[in-house]
């Protein structure tokens, strides 16, 4: 019983920062717009091997029938996750606008 009550710690209290100040990031963290950035340079780069592909395919060029449909579903599974990013970004958004101060 002495363990557990010698383990719990009191409660720090918050900090503010001032507008203007930038704050640290630790390593573990990752900001939202860093992970939205990546989710669409992502897909625009997967677009590009898509639609390459695609036009491999059309001129009768393609050999593999089976990773042209591999990155057409890479391509449609990063557009989703951009669109789902992007939705609940301003879902956030607007609950954060709509609080009473």
């Amino acid at each position: 019983m002495e363990n557990l009550v010698s383990s719990i710690q009191s409660i720090q209290p918050m900090t503010f920062s001032k507008i203007g100040e930038t704050e640290k990031h630790t390593e573990s963290s990752t900001p939202f717009l860093n992970i939205l950035k990546d989710a669409v340079s992502d897909y625009t780069s997967m677009q590009k091997t898509s639609d390459e592909d695609g036009t491999a395919l059309v001129m009768g060029e393609a050999d593999n029938l089976a990773q042209i449909q591999i990155d057409s579903l890479k391509t449609e599974a990063a557009l989703q996750t951009t669109v789902q990013l992007t939705s609940r970004a301003l879902n956030a958004y607007k609950e954060i606008m709509q609080m009473n101060v």
